[in-house]
């Protein structure tokens, strides 16, 4: 596997999957690996069902005890009811709704093990949570990769759940070989090899571990632009130029007419400005000063030694 292996080329997500993942723009493996989930859930443990409102989501897993639908006008209101399984004596319940959602009422049913998550508020007697992300546990041989883990949640996209998108980030990084993912960033910055970084912005171990995941990416995403920028630089620095700067008579009669001196500041960047402008290299400088600062006197100076250039 290669970064820029076209993802129908994997014979784990094959053309059919490939087609799906290329209407969220995911082409290749080093897309998919780099759809980074947009959070993180801790799902070795759980919140316990809430009793009122909270302005912090929580994350419940319960067993869906009844479901309903009903229409308001043009709306339809899906509901589920969702207990606490884990023990004998049923320590809470919440009501789960969705509107609009016809796919919802498809996916759901009575007697499902749900994992749900989003605000809960109070509606009268009942705690209800409105359009609560919600995922179904399966016992199948995928089930570790889901549950009892800090488990990403990633974009879902059309055709394709957070579920099937989890199930083939794992497998195509169970097919990572730290050669195909090569260090960006010297060790100097960071020495986590860039396979591992991948693999635990994903799955992490812990919170401790995402977040070294992060900073080693975060790292080599700025690096990376640094060399972008020190190329770009260099390419400009290699293009022939003309000097473009006069004696600088002019310049200087017009500092002698003002009523004031030049501060260190002006007298600094005029005469940064004044070497650029006599070297054979094209000039890329940005003059940057708060309202009032000079920064028009800095620029007549420029011109004059300009107009003295010919």
């Amino acid at each position: 596997m290669r970064w820029a292996t076209p993802l129908k080329d994997l014979p784990w997500i094959g053309s059919q999957r490939a087609r799906q993942f290329e209407r969220a723009g995911i082409l290749t493996a080093a897309d998919l690996l780099f759809h980074f989930p947009r959070r993180w859930e801790d799902r070795t443990r759980f919140d316990r069902f809430p009793h009122g409102e909270s302005e912090t989501p929580v994350c419940i897993c319960g067993l869906v005890q009844s479901t309903s639908m009903t229409r308001r006008g043009r709306m339809r209101m899906f509901e589920a009811v969702l207990v606490d399984g884990t023990s004998n004596a049923l320590s809470g319940q919440l009501t789960l709704r969705w509107f609009n959602l016809f796919w919802v009422e498809k996916a759901i049913a009575v007697g499902q093990r749900l994992i749900v998550f989003g605000k809960p508020k109070r509606r009268g007697r009942k705690v209800v949570i409105d359009q609560p992300d919600f995922e179904s546990v399966e016992e199948d041989a995928e089930t570790s990769i889901h549950f009892g883990r800090i488990t990403p949640i990633h974009r879902a996209t059309e055709g394709l759940s957070t579920r099937v998108i989890r199930a083939l980030i794992w497998r195509t990084l169970e097919e990572l070989q730290p050669q195909d993912f090569p260090n960006l960033i010297p060790a100097s910055l960071d020495t986590m090899p860039r396979a591992q970084a991948l693999r635990l912005i994903h799955f992490p171990d812990s919170f401790a571990d995402l977040g070294k995941a992060r900073t080693h990416l975060v790292l080599t995403e700025f690096f990376g632009m640094q060399l972008s920028i020190a190329a770009r630089r260099a390419e400009q620095q290699a293009q022939p130029g003309l000097p473009h700067a006069g004696p600088g008579h002019l310049m200087e009669q017009l500092h002698q007419s003002l009523p004031f001196p030049l501060t260190d500041a002006q007298a600094r960047s005029i005469a940064e400005i004044r070497a650029d402008m006599t070297s054979e290299r094209p000039m890329n400088r940005l003059l940057h000063g708060d309202v009032g600062a000079g920064k028009t006197l800095v620029a007549l100076s420029a011109m004059l030694l300009a107009v003295e250039a010919g």
